[in-house]
């Protein structure tokens, strides 16, 4: 069994914008547990556990998906509480084309009974930490910290989320390049 999610992965320099971000965001934090570098992506749909033999017909599906090259705009911090923790991300500008693609790759893996028929819902976002405690009230932290990049996205990804040597680490399995 394999923890499966489908993404989008990006260039070294986004990820020194996101190391950047992450820097900001340490001043407003007592504690919290930073996303590596090598592990920022955008997700497009988490699957979970899969047995490996699902693999070709996901990537089936991801070769299925139209989708041209989309401009990202991350526009603004965000979070997600957790109990008495947040999760802190990146978010995006609101963008009609990243969203059809990623109900899209839903509708085809219901369908193919790849994924659960359930409400799908999806808050584009790069996670930046968890568990972080907070210094000041959240409100404070996204108007603190200010984000404007735009970028570009040309790859839907299928990446498995596996633990190397005790390090969270998300492997790209297949990346289609767009």
């Amino acid at each position: 069994m394999k923890r499966l999610f489908i993404g989008v992965s990006f260039s070294s320099e986004l990820s020194d914008y996101f190391q950047d971000a992450q820097l900001m965001i340490n001043k407003y934090c007592e504690v919290a547990s930073y996303t590596r570098d090598a592990n920022f992506h955008l997700t497009l749909k988490f699957l979970g556990m899969k047995d490996e033999s699902v693999v070709p017909q996901l990537i089936e599906v991801i070769n299925s998906v139209e989708i041209d090259k989309i401009t990202l705009w991350l526009d603004h911090i965000g979070f997600f509480k957790k109990k008495n923790r947040y999760v802190i991300y990146m978010g995006t500008h609101p963008n009609e084309h990243l969203t059809k693609v990623a109900m899209d790759l839903h509708e085809l893996l219901v369908e193919k009974n790849l994924s659960p028929k359930e409400e799908f819902i999806y808050t584009p976002h790069v996670t930046l930490c968890r568990n972080a405690k907070l210094l000041v009230p959240s409100v404070d932290l996204s108007r603190g910290i200010l984000i404007d990049k735009k970028t570009l996205i040309d790859n839907i990804t299928l990446y498995e989320s596996t633990n190397i040597n005790g390090v969270l680490t998300y492997q790209p399995l297949y990346i289609r390049e767009v």
